[in-house]
Order: C-alpha cells, then sequence, then structure tokens
C-alpha cells in the first residue's frame, strides 16, 4: 500500500524501527497502518517469533491466566450483579478498564481498580462505581488494541469512563528491556553543560533535582530500539483514541490514561522478608535484564527505568493534550522507596491512593485539568 508517490508504508515502517522518521512522516503511518501491523513490528523490534507475540505474554496462559480469570470474574461479578436493577446507574458512574497488572494484579495486593470497586459515597454509603474490567495482568498494548475487547464493552454500556493502563509490560517483560538500552560500556554517564540546562528544565516541570538527575542520566542507556517502541505507542494509542472519536457515540466520555511511578530494579526474593517478592521472581523484569547489560550498579538502573517512565509519561500527555476528553493521571514520583511490593507494582496502600486520584478525574468537571499528579494529592 502506498502512502505517496514518494514513500510506501513499508518504509516508513523501517525509518521508525531506525529512529529516523519525522514527526510528518510518523502522522502518514498513522493514517495507514492498521491493527495487524503491530505484531509484525514487536517482533522485529524485539527479534521474538509470532507465537510469542500472539499468546498475550502469557496473560491469559499457565498460572498467570488462571489467576487473571478468576480475579477479573471476581470483579466483574458485582458489575453483573448490578446492572440487573432498573436503577443500576443511579448515582453511579459506570467504568470500563483496559489494561495490565495495575489494574489487574491477580493475588493479595488491591490494585487501582478494586479499591475503585470499594469507594463509597460518605453521605449515602452507596458504591460509587459500576466497574467492568477486561484488563489482565502481563497483557501488552499491542494485544490490546489488536483484540479490541474494551470496544464491546464501551458501546454496550456507555460509560462515563474508559481506564486504560497498557505499555509496562511491552517495555519490561520477559527480559525484554534489556533490547532497549545500551551496554553499559558504552555510556558516559557525566553531565554535560548541556545536560545540566536540561535537568533544570526538567525540575521546572516538576520534579525533585534527584528525579531530574536520574532521569537525565537514564536517557544516555536508551537506545533506537527504545524509541522506535516509542513511536510504537504513540500510533497505538493514538488508533485508539481514534476509534472511539470516530464512533460519534463518547464524546462525554473520559479516557483516561496513566504511565506508572518510577519503578526500583531490585533482585531481593527473601522469603523469609518478603515473600511476595520471592513468589512473584522478583528481578526478572528489571534488575536482571539491566545486568545481562553489564549495568549493576544500583543508581544507574535506577536512572535507566526513571528515564524510560518519564518518556513513557511524557509521550500520553503529549497525545492527549489536543483531545478534549482525554485525561492522564501522572504517579511519577508519587510512591516512597517502601511503598514498592516488588519490581513493578505497589503495595495495596500506593494503589489506594493512586486509585483515589482515578477517582477526583472521574468526577471532575473543569476540563482544564488534563493531566492530574498523584503527588500533588499526596505529596511524600
Amino acid at each position: 500500500m502506498q502512502i505517496d508517490s514518494e514513500i510506501s508504508k513499508e518504509q516508513l515502517i523501517d525509518k521508525m524501527l531506525r529512529n529516523e522518521i519525522s514527526p510528518d512522516e510518523l502522522s502518514k503511518l498513522l493514517s495507514s497502518i492498521d491493527k495487524t501491523d503491530f505484531r509484525k513490528i514487536i517482533k522485529r523490534i524485539f527479534d521474538i517469533n509470532e507465537s510469542d507475540v500472539v499468546n498475550k505474554s502469557g496473560s491469559e496462559q499457565g498460572l498467570l491466566g488462571f489467576l487473571n480469570g478468576i480475579d477479573r470474574n471476581r470483579k466483574n461479578k458485582k458489575f453483573i450483579k448490578a446492572k440487573k436493577k432498573k436503577d443500576w446507574r443511579k448515582n453511579r458512574k459506570v467504568i470500563i478498564a483496559e489494561g495490565d497488572s495495575w489494574f489487574e494484579y491477580p493475588i493479595i495486593i488491591k490494585d487501582i481498580l478494586d479499591w475503585l470497586i470499594k469507594m463509597k459515597d460518605n453521605k449515602s454509603r452507596d458504591y460509587l462505581y459500576n466497574v467492568c474490567t477486561v484488563a489482565s495482568g502481563g497483557d501488552w498494548i499491542a494485544n490490546i488494541l489488536y483484540e479490541e475487547q474494551y470496544i464491546e464493552e464501551i458501546s454496550l454500556y456507555e460509560p462515563e469512563a474508559f481506564l486504560i493502563s497498557g505499555g509496562g509490560n511491552d517495555l519490561v517483560g520477559e527480559s525484554r528491556i534489556s533490547k532497549l538500552v545500551k551496554k553499559r560500556a558504552e555510556v558516559d554517564t557525566s553531565l554535560t553543560i548541556a545536560d545540566r540546562d536540561i535537568v533544570n528544565e526538567i525540575i521546572v516541570s516538576g520534579f525533585t533535582h534527584k528525579q531530574a538527575e536520574r532521569i537525565q542520566i537514564g536517557r544516555k542507556f536508551l537506545n533506537k530500539e527504545f524509541y522506535s517502541l516509542l513511536n510504537l505507542f504513540r500510533i497505538q494509542y493514538s488508533l485508539v483514541f481514534k476509534s472511539i472519536e470516530l464512533s460519534g457515540k463518547f464524546s462525554n466520555m473520559k479516557i483516561i490514561t496513566q504511565g506508572y511511578d518510577f519503578a526500583i530494579p531490585s533482585n531481593n526474593r527473601n522469603i523469609f522478608i518478603n515473600p511476595l517478592r520471592w513468589l512473584m521472581h522478583n528481578g526478572q523484569w528489571l534488575y536482571y535484564p539491566l545486568l545481562n547489560k553489564g549495568i549493576s550498579d544500583s543508581e544507574e538502573q535506577r536512572c535507566v527505568i526513571a528515564a524510560m517512565i518519564h518518556e513513557h509519561n511524557e509521550l500520553l500527555i503529549d497525545i492527549g493534550k489536543p483531545l478534549n476528553n482525554v485525561y492522564h493521571i501522572d504517579s511519577r514520583g508519587a510512591l516512597k522507596d517502601e511503598d514498592w511490593a516488588d519490581e513493578l507494582h505497589a503495595y495495596s496502600k500506593g494503589f489506594k491512593r493512586i486509585a483515589e486520584v482515578y477517582s477526583k478525574c472521574i468526577n471532575s468537571i473543569a476540563t482544564s485539568d488534563k493531566v492530574i499528579k498523584v503527588g500533588q494529592m499526596f505529596p511524600n
């Protein structure tokens, strides 16, 4: 398929994978690409085979798939029970959620959706939300978009809010993060005068000096494959928003994204100190993949992850800016070190704080407040 007389879709994909694509070319690619292309692109970025993409990263298979199914059914039971009543929407807002383990953490920990489901009005003590979820812990945004389960649910229930959380597993699942960073020996971590200027700009945008330095140092480790994946995220999320917008039926529905917090690489699996980290094989997502690239220093590891999370959040904010009904929950820096249950997930109390910010966003009538920072409501 030719986009114009000069360049084909395949050539634009090649340019994107080399991180040589211009903003105009990216727009052209967005207008021509379809969801069947995404799995092919993921295969090329990570050098994996088709079955590894199709199997949804195990999110619906094996023990993880089993636990996801049980917990998702548990969450949806309340929704199914509620919608049998004639006044099931009275004083309650309907939420459809699609995403990964920040919405579907199947054991022990209460995730964001668990807390939203539990929320009640202070006066009436009635539940605030009817929540329907199609989220799966471990899922990729590529599969979320390919399968489009959320489209059917949105069309059926016409919710007040659609929550989407995706991209984390595309970045770090199955040791893929090692494909997105340079070898330690190739990186000079010293900060130049130009770097210092950028650090100051990051500080002005709302981050501490330490966070800003980590972000800028971490950027030095990110390779072209990382930015290729980021460009792919831009296309994928844009198509999600476009598919909803084209229906013309959901102009009043809030679409709410999130880009995670600055996760902490760790190989701590002491079963007696933290059984959950032992059970979830702590270290497999961040620590060991970075170690494979010679990045062994704990501070440098934190820098790499800080840069990735920062770029992911900034991308989602940028995509949502021109769209009236797209909002973003910014969790960067909201969790303290002790709030992390493992390398990727907060303990229940941390997810509760983030869920309360979601609730504020869902109920807010201020359309100008497009980005809501968790840290502003719950400063460390």
